[in-house]
């Protein structure tokens, strides 16, 4: 579930999907790479 978590695209195939936990000085990463055909 992704839902909420933060993402930004690195170029047309490629994307970061990420949350940042404040609290506790964290960014989680959930997916780096998507590749689409």
């Amino acid at each position: 579930d992704l839902q909420g978590k933060l993402s930004r695209r690195i170029n047309i195939q490629h994307r970061i999907i990420y949350e940042i936990l404040e609290d506790e000085h964290i960014i989680k990463m959930y997916r780096m790479w998507t590749h689409y055909e």
